[in-house]
C-alpha cells in the first residue's frame, strides 16, 4: 500500500483532536441525507440541535465556523414529487427555493436559542469563478464573521443552470473554504470516510485515515452516492480533497449521522483525513507517483 496513506492505529483520536482544536476557521459541510429524512424528506431537528451545539462549542472557544449545507432540494421536493425519483430542472429550482427557506428557519431558530445570528449566502459556480464576485462573497463572509454570526452557505439551486452550477456541495465547500483561508474542511456524510474498497460489497475494505496524495491508488478506491437526494459521493469528496489540499487546508471525511458529530471527531470516531503537502519535496513526490502511472 502507497506510503501516502496510512490506516487507522491508536493516535488517531489524538491527532483528531489536535486538528480540529489548532484551526482558527473551520468549514463545515453537511450532505443531504443528514440534513433531511430519506422517507419524509422532513428536517432533521433533533440532529440539527445538536450539530448546531457543536457548532457553537467551537465558536466559544474561540474558533470561527461557516457552515455549507445542502438539502434545499430534498426538504423542498416533498412538495412537488414523488420521493422516488428526482426532481426535473424547472421542479428541482421551484423545490429548492421553498426547501431553502425552510432550510435557513431550521438553522436560524436553532442559533437564536443560543444566542447567535445567522447569515445566508446562496452561490454558483459563476460567482467563485468570477474574482469581483468572489471578492464580494469573501468580503460577505468576513463581515458574517466579524460580527458574530454564523454564516450559511449554500449553492443557489433555484437560479443555477447546468453552465454555472457545482452540482454537489463538496466542491463548493472546498472552493469556500480556499475562498476564506480555512483551516480544516469537514465533510459531514451517510459515510465513515473512505475505504481501500466499497464496504457494502466487501466486508473486509478497510477505512484509510489519511491521506497525503492524490492518485490513482486512491481515485480507484471512491464508489459514488446511492443516496436518493445526494448529488455526491466519494468521487466528488476527493475532487474536494485536492481542492482544499491545494490550498493548504486539511480536509476530513466522517460520518456525521450520530448525534454530536464534530464531537465525534474530536473523541477519535471513525474519519479520514486529507493532508496537504507541509513542503515542497512532498509535493515533489506526489507528483512523481502521478507520473510514474
Amino acid at each position: 500500500m502507497s506510503s501516502f496513506l496510512m490506516q487507522q492505529d491508536s493516535t488517531s483520536a489524538i491527532a483528531s483532536a489536535v486538528q480540529l482544536l489548532s484551526a482558527r476557521r473551520l468549514i463545515v459541510k453537511i450532505g443531504s441525507a443528514l440534513i433531511a429524512d430519506a422517507d419524509t424528506g422532513e428536517i432533521r431537528g433533533p440532529w440539527l440541535e445538536t450539530l448546531i451545539e457543536d457548532v457553537v462549542r467551537f465558536v466559544a472557544r474561540g474558533q470561527q465556523v461557516i457552515i455549507v449545507t445542502s438539502g434545499a432540494v430534498a426538504v423542498g421536493s416533498r412538495r412537488f414529487v414523488q420521493l422516488d425519483r428526482r426532481p426535473e430542472t424547472g421542479e428541482k429550482q421551484a423545490a429548492a427555493a421553498i426547501g431553502q427557506v425552510q432550510l435557513m428557519h431550521a438553522y436560524e431558530q436553532s442559533l437564536k436559542r443560543r444566542g447567535f445570528g445567522v447569515g445566508q449566502l446562496l452561490l454558483t459556480g459563476e460567482d467563485i469563478d468570477n474574482q469581483h464576485r468572489c471578492l464580494n462573497a469573501r468580503s460577505t463572509l468576513q463581515q458574517l464573521l466579524k460580527v458574530g454570526a454564523v454564516p450559511i452557505v449554500n449553492e443557489n439551486d433555484a437560479t443555477a443552470t447546468v453552465e454555472i452550477c457545482f452540482g454537489d456541495n463538496d466542491r463548493l465547500a472546498a472552493r469556500v473554504a480556499h475562498m476564506v483561508d480555512a483551516d480544516v474542511l469537514i465533510l459531514l456524510s451517510n459515510v465513515d470516510g473512505l475505504f481501500t474498497e466499497d464496504p457494502h460489497d466487501n466486508p473486509f475494505a478497510r477505512l484509510v485515515t489519511e491521506v497525503r496524495c492524490i492518485n490513482p491508488e486512491i481515485e480507484a478506491m471512491a464508489g459514488h452516492s446511492a443516496a436518493r437526494h445526494s448529488s455526491g459521493g466519494m468521487v466528488t469528496k476527493l475532487m474536494a480533497a485536492r481542492i482544499a489540499m491545494d490550498a493548504g487546508c486539511e480536509m476530513v471525511i466522517a460520518n456525521g449521522n450520530k448525534s454530536y458529530p464534530l464531537a465525534a471527531i474530536e473523541n477519535g470516531g471513525p474519519s479520514t483525513w486529507f493532508i496537504p503537502f507541509k513542503d515542497k519535496a512532498s509535493r515533489d513526490a506526489c507528483a512523481n507517483s502521478l507520473s510514474q502511472n
